[in-house]
């Protein structure tokens, strides 16, 4: 199963830092026998990444409509902080093979010319309630 998190580090108003981690596992490779189980397979800490409140509104939105219709989207965010900019997206992805009620998230991340990196994963509605929980969990807290 694969998990996107996020833990509110600092609270200053109209931005929040947030530390993001996104982590899956997959069946365990080094079962030679049987490929019964799973095991860690991967994981993304971002230590800092700066929302506004009102993306974070947005983004809850976004995959909420998601969840209703299957509405793909896409979104990027920048402007706070050393160069920052996040892109988001929800949807299909011709690399990536999957089935019914399932699609690819992907993210990518850009912290002025010291970073960029990016992942992308199947997702299933499960994953996103759970993602929508932890973003509306963040928001309420002042």
């Amino acid at each position: 199963m694969e998990l996107l998190e996020c833990e509110l580090m600092l609270d200053s108003g109209p931005e929040m830092v947030f530390r993001i981690r996104i982590s899956g596992d997959y069946w365990a490779r080094a079962e030679t026998q049987s490929y019964e189980g799973t095991a860690p397979d991967f994981g993304v800490v971002l230590q800092q990444v700066i929302f506004r409140r009102e993306w974070l509104v947005d983004l809850i939105r976004d995959f909420e409509r998601w969840l209703d219709t299957g509405q793909p989207f896409s979104c990027r965010f920048e402007g706070y902080g050393g160069g920052q900019i996040i892109c988001m997206s929800l949807g299909d992805d011709p690399r990536f093979v999957r089935s019914t009620h399932k699609a690819v998230f992907a993210l990518t991340y850009t912290s002025g010319l010291v970073m960029n990196s990016g992942c992308s994963f199947v997702i299933d509605q499960t994953c996103v309630r759970m993602a929508v929980e932890g973003i509306s969990t963040c928001l309420a807290v002042r």
